[in-house]
């Protein structure tokens, strides 16, 4: 138990922990982990907040739960990144706050964004989550698997009106003659249920504006 707590107390520890947590907990919200990597990064946290106890208060705790709760909501139903970046920076301020040094408490940020950028490295073995082809849209479609023809439907497209069918952020999706697709605007936010009008198609990727009444 003594080496234990010894271990705590080393500030190369603490930082280990945020890093490592934080690399696993952000690795199972963007690939399908199958839940091993969460749990292990939430076991890594339980660690640094038992090292961190001296100064630690429930309100710092919670913000954290929150914010892990945002990314785990994010991640399974929302899937939009907007949660999840609010939830980060909750648990940012959760881990940074029970420090009570400014040092440590810069060094654990750190630590957290360094996790957070190493998580990326997930890519390469693991399969994505579906977030990342609602974020960027990427087109899987090849000219075997008919492109073309989807190609020339969607190109049909331009000049039609429709209403979204999500919030677009600036993503989402919209149904234009009793159809549903993948949409972006031109970094506007739009509600859902709003007016728009399809103004080009590149690709797969398609373009709209909103229709403003009146």
């Amino acid at each position: 138990m003594g080496v234990f707590s010894a271990l705590l107390d080393s500030t190369a520890v603490i930082l280990l922990l945020v890093y490592v947590g934080m690399a696993l907990i952000a690795t199972e919200f963007f690939v399908k982990a199958r839940g091993i990597a969460g749990l292990l990064g939430l076991v890594s946290m339980v660690l640094y907040f038992t090292a961190a106890v001296e100064h630690l208060s429930l309100w710092m705790v919670g913000l954290f739960v929150v914010g892990l709760t945002m990314m785990i909501v994010d991640g399974k139903f929302v899937q939009d990144g907007t949660m999840a970046a609010i939830g980060v920076l909750l648990m940012l301020v959760g881990l940074v706050m029970p420090t009570n040094d400014f040092l440590l408490g810069t060094g654990v940020a750190c630590a957290l964004i360094l996790g957070l950028l190493s998580s990326l490295l997930s890519f390469r073995f693991l399969p994505k989550r579906d977030i990342w082809e609602k974020l960027t849209l990427r087109d899987r479609f090849t000219s075997e698997a008919g492109y073309s023809s989807i190609n020339v439907t969607y190109q049909s497209l331009v000049g039609q009106k429709g209403r979204t069918l999500t919030d677009m952020r600036p993503s989402g999706t919209i149904e234009v003659g009793g159809k549903t697709y993948s949409a972006v605007t031109n970094g506007t936010w739009l509600k859902k249920g709003s007016k728009v009008k399809v103004e080009s198609v590149n690709g797969t990727r398609i373009m709209v504006v909103e229709v403003k009444e009146g």
